[in-house]
């Protein structure tokens, strides 16, 4: 065991990428074919060596009876302290390392770290909270002599919910469990006639405070976008990309590749995408607690049952991560940890993009990933989950060197040993990883190959705001207030959550001066225009490098190394100034500086600075919508006399992407304490 568990300790992943290449970059430059290269690299000993690290004993299931139990006994300490909150933490906690049948999802610890918790939730009043609790300990195997328990506390959720029809199902799955317990029968009588007159009682104090009207829970996309405004809804959809709005347009250009223009006129606040992604995943370490699957905040974490180092917001996400991408890389997050490709999101989004499909989908639709289409889009029916748009996304093969293409290579055939190890293949064969490939696997390792090089130039980042600190006008000072009292030229500081891959929204071209923002509702993206948009006027993104805090040349250089191209926007080729450097007072503007000869400068300025303290008031009243409609009039009387660059331009762009941020549940808070 010792010599295993050495082994597997020194193993580098460096060490193991320039071992191979060295041993395969001659075999290599004499082939084209992606597939030949990887069954290159599979061929050598060498690449099995990762066997080792994935197999190292005790290292799934990745749980601790022990300390579950520890933090379960604190946690029953703190309920009856009446520390409710730190009762949830602890039973937060317990739940995390509760150790579960890996087949049956069941597991006593588990039951009751999540039963105990949903009492906790409950006496903070905290009722749909404690209602999935209820459902996780039912579902982990709670002791049926017990469980009516739990349903007479799902009851009573409902109805202080107001869910008269659900509060009634809950009070029949008491009963019944109460016949099934096991107690005396005259127990069993009492307790269901008093039961039934508290049912009554509480059904009463419901009635009169208001039923709700009950709807089934949304699932899927249709949950992750239930909080998602009505106003922030696409109002046309495009009949060919249902994530995009019908008044853009994909065209292509031999010098400019795909790109989006406006099919119309576009108005500012006008929603252009609403679009989820093909594949995402968490970045960064986060005292918060984000479902792995859909990138929500929850403040109820469901771990996953054999690995403790992931969280859920319900069991639906759970139970979708577990049928797909989760159960090989749950196998494998020592791995990932010890290498340190948890880190690098482009490894894991690669890695996932095929984990979330089955071999057999790779193997049934080859022919449809064999040669990547470079005008797909223009012409075809777009859809966000189908695979033929991630594959058909940019990848610069032609720009890239033998020494990347080489790399790369080795990089995919590590997570195809990664997949062999783990019975990614197992309906294909049944042998142990060996030096040669079958087509099904070879085929999966090009395709790793390929998300690789697409996913490294498609990535968006998703983002959440701190709660409780502001970026100033400068971009350099953060300022510890509330982001809902931000002032003009403030802006709501982001926090990356994760990143995802939006096919519609990666075929849209970069501009250091964009004309619409991107907002996210967990991992959803919302693009709204910020500025009016003529018809056949290219519609444009922002790929980190924005002319109001980057001068020409730096900004050039970031987009060279970070998407390989050198930049010739209009911010570019004029050279516009930095944000403290830019225009402010209309009356001192040139004439060239407008659309029209003859512009009311006066009347201008007081317009702009009647709607300046109508926004200022909404700030002081917390009134968010109306404060977004001031922006976006503010944008339409600008923008229709005005032309960039000048302070306002970036002071509304800034003021309509935290108005939409303060309405997203993408919330965290910056702690004072933490490094900057």
């Amino acid at each position: 065991m010792g010599d295993v568990e050495t082994d597997a300790e020194i193993f580098s992943l460096r060490s193991y990428i320039q071992t191979l290449l060295r041993e395969c970059k001659d075999e290599m430059e004499k082939e084209d074919g992606v597939e030949d290269r990887i069954r290159i690299v599979c061929s050598k000993p060498e690449s099995l060596a990762i066997g080792r690290l994935v197999h190292q004993e005790e290292a799934w299931p990745r749980k601790n009876e022990e300390l579950s139990k520890r933090n379960r006994e604190d946690g029953n300490q703190a309920y009856q302290d009446g520390k409710f909150e730190l009762a949830i933490l602890l039973y937060t906690e317990a739940m995390r390392y509760a150790p579960c049948n890996p087949v049956l999802l069941e597991g006593e610890a588990l039951a009751w770290a999540a039963a105990n918790r949903s009492a906790a939730f409950y006496q903070q009043q905290q009722y749909r909270q404690a209602i999935e609790d209820i459902e996780v300990a039912v579902a982990s195997g709670y002791p049926q002599n017990s469980i009516y328990k739990l349903y007479i506390r799902k009851c009573k959720c409902e109805l202080e919910l107001g869910k008269i029809n659900r509060a009634q199902a809950a009070f029949d799955s008491a009963v019944e469990a109460i016949e099934w317990s096991g107690l005396k029968k005259d127990v069993r009588s009492d307790l269901t006639v008093n039961l039934q007159e508290a049912f009554i009682n509480l059904a009463k104090t419901a009635d009169e405070e208001g039923i709700v009207e009950e709807k089934e829970d949304p699932t899927g996309l249709a949950k992750e976008r239930a909080d998602i405004p009505e106003f922030l809804s696409v109002k046309s959809p495009h009949l060919r990309m249902p994530a995009a709005s019908d008044a853009i347009r994909v065209k292509h250009e031999p010098n400019v590749g795909r790109h989006v223009v406006a099919d119309r006129d576009i108005s500012p606040g006008e929603v252009l995408f609403i679009e989820s992604p093909i594949v995402s995943t968490i970045m960064d370490e986060h005292v918060e607690s984000i479902c792995l699957v859909c990138l929500s905040y929850t403040t109820s974490p469901l771990p996953c049952p054999t690995c403790s180092d992931v969280n859920f917001c319900s069991l639906a996400c759970r139970t979708h991560a577990l049928q797909s991408f989760h159960k090989y890389e749950c196998r494998l997050t020592h791995v990932f940890q010890q290498t340190g490709i948890k880190d690098l999101p482009l490894l894991i989004l690669a890695f996932r993009a095929v984990t979330q499909q089955p071999v057999e989908y790779f193997v049934k639709n080859r022919d449809k990933f064999s040669v990547p289409d470079n005008k797909f889009g223009v012409e075809d029916k777009y859809m966000s989950q189908d695979y033929s748009t991630i594959f058909n996304l940019c990848t610069h093969y032609e720009r890239r060197d033998n020494a990347d293409i080489y790399s790369k290579t080795v990089f995919a055939c590590f997570l195809l040993r990664c997949l062999q190890e783990v019975g990614y293949f197992k309906s294909y064969t049944t042998e142990a990883p060996g030096l040669k490939l079958t087509d099904a696997e070879a085929l999966v390792g090009r395709l790793l190959k390929h998300f690789l090089d697409c996913i490294q130039f498609n990535t968006h980042t998703v983002e959440s705001i701190y709660e409780n600190r502001v970026v100033s006008w400068d971009t350099e000072t953060r300022l510890w207030k509330s982001v809902a009292r931000c002032n003009i030229g403030d802006s709501a500081e982001t926090n990356r959550m994760g990143g995802g891959v939006y096919p519609t929204l990666a075929l849209v071209n970069h501009s250091c001066d964009p004309n619409f923002v991107i907002v996210f509702w967990g991992r959803t993206a919302v693009a709204v225009a910020s500025r009016s948009i003529d018809k056949g006027q290219e519609i444009n993104d922002n790929y980190g490098a924005h002319y109001g805090n980057m001068g020409v040349q730096e900004r050039r250089k970031f987009l060279e190394k970070s998407h390989w191209f050198t930049c010739g926007c209009a911010a570019c080729k004029n050279n516009f100034p930095e944000y403290i450097r830019c225009p402010k007072d209309f009356k001192k503007l040139p004439g060239s500086a407008f659309k029209y000869k003859r512009c009311d400068r006066q009347k201008l300025n007081r317009d702009v600075d009647s709607i300046k303290k109508d926004i200022k008031f909404c700030v002081s009243k917390l009134e968010h919508e109306r404060m977004y409609e001031n922006f976006i009039k503010w944008s339409e009387l600008v923008d229709s006399l005005v032309i960039p660059p000048h302070q306002d331009f970036i002071n509304i762009r800034k003021g309509i992407r935290s108005c939409l941020f303060k309405l997203s549940p993408n919330k965290s808070r910056a702690r004072e304490d933490a490094d900057e």
